[in-house]
């Protein structure tokens, strides 16, 4: 059996062994909508003990825009995506006329996502935040369930029940009540690599090509669809694998050309990463510096590097746990790709939400969390999801978790 089909194992589904927690349910499928559920439960918990205490954080042009419980759902990047939504992409990128450098603008911000809440919006009679929350909604609680199915895939029910828990109460996790990319992100690579798993190239060529118009990481589909292709080509002769490599590019090349053509730049968007958001590789100079202690800002910040060092260290361990396991190499290259991206990324590191959308860590951990120990992991886990939740928009100036 080659690597991309080591399908489900029923460890734990055994005659006799307790049955899954998901087995117990009416509708299985209705357990990683539950573990979901109980995040917007503390989200919610969060907003009303915020209240308004975040807005003087908020720059003016946001509080014009917004009020109540919308400060707290459009936080920082959210509020590009949803400018994006409403009024599309700048005509020109935007210059400094000193330097002549592009500045910060929307072009850096990849199109499904704003693309989705302008379609909702529109039968909502152009009602764009509300739109946006349920676009949110849905995407989250689909990216759980995409995430239970594929670790029932790899590991079995019980697994994948323990993985549902771990993906939705992970502290990154927190990103669920803004509008952020990372839950479509998820969505997409779970279907993607579980389309690879079961050898429907065409299906998981399309999902990573709708992948890569997400997130500029989603870009590790098309390896993860490499490798796939490569060892099916190599242990079956199964040539229809190329469909995946071929198409998973398409949707993240489709809008770069776009935006060369409308800017008259092929590097626009890597012009406006680095000129505009000051955000670059550094091949992990940063996060060294944040794990180790180094930074000059740690006196200033020792909370934010405490987060690092804490996030750095699990997806360590994650990583140690995801290896043991031995999954399929798509999931492995996809996993260790996207940390890597992040790592060594001038203005990422190890922050939360981006370890959590290295998903397949969750599916590893649970295979080695159990019982007690699973429950305190879980405690604390919501502990720290509450923290950042109430943490981050008290600190706006201090850069998004």
């Amino acid at each position: 059996m080659s690597a991309q089909t080591t399908v489900t194992t029923t460890a734990g589904d055994d005659p006799g062994v307790r049955r899954s927690l998901s087995g117990r349910l009416p509708r299985p499928w209705a357990f990683p909508l539950l573990a979901y559920a109980s995040t917007w439960i503390l989200t919610l918990g969060v907003w009303a003990w915020l209240g308004d205490r975040n807005v003087r954080q908020v720059p003016s042009i946001e509080r014009r825009k917004y009020d109540g419980w919308e400060l707290h759902f459009i936080f920082k990047d959210a509020s590009n995506y949803m400018d994006i939504a409403r009024l599309g992409y700048p005509d020109r990128l935007p210059v400094d006329p000193a330097t002549g450098d592009v500045v910060a603008n929307n072009s850096a911000f990849f199109p499904l996502l704003p693309m989705l809440v302008k379609a909702v919006a529109w039968p909502l009679g152009g009602r764009y935040v509300l739109a946006a929350l349920l676009v949110s909604v849905v995407l989250g609680a689909a990216s759980a369930f995409a995430v239970w199915k594929l670790a029932d895939h790899l590991r079995g029910r019980r697994v994948a029940d323990r993985a549902a828990l771990l993906y939705c109460l992970f502290p990154g996790a927190f990103v669920f009540g803004f509008l952020y990319s990372e839950s479509l992100a998820a969505l997409l690579a779970a279907f993607c690599l579980l389309a690879l798993l079961k050898r429907q190239w065409l299906l998981a060529g399309v999902l990573a090509g709708i992948g890569t118009s997400v997130r500029p990481n989603m870009v590790l589909l098309c390896l993860a669809c490499a490798v796939a292709a490569g060892i099916a080509i190599h242990r079956d002769r199964d040539w229809k694998a190329l469909w995946a490599p071929l198409l998973s590019p398409i949707g993240g090349a489709a809008y770069l050309v776009w935006g060369a053509l409308r800017y008259d730049d092929a590097r626009f968007w890597f012009k406006t990463q680095e000129q505009g958001w000051d955000q670059h590789t550094d091949w992990g100079a940063n996060t060294l510096k944040r794990v180790l202690w180094l930074d000059d800002t740690v006196s200033a910040e020792p909370a934010q590097n405490l987060m690092h060092t804490v996030f750095f260290v699990l997806a360590v361990v994650g990583v140690v746990w995801l290896l043991w396991e031995k999954f399929p190499p798509p999931v492995t290259v996809f996993t260790i790709g996207v940390l890597l991206l992040s790592f060594t990324a001038s203005a990422q590191g190890s922050k939360p939400r981006f370890v959590w959308t290295a998903f397949p860590l969750f599916i590893a951990a649970a295979t080695r969390l159990r019982g007690r120990a699973l429950v305190v992991v879980l405690v604390l886990f919501a502990a720290g999801f509450v923290w950042l939740a109430g943490w981050s928009p008290l600190h706006y100036g201090r850069g998004a978790p």
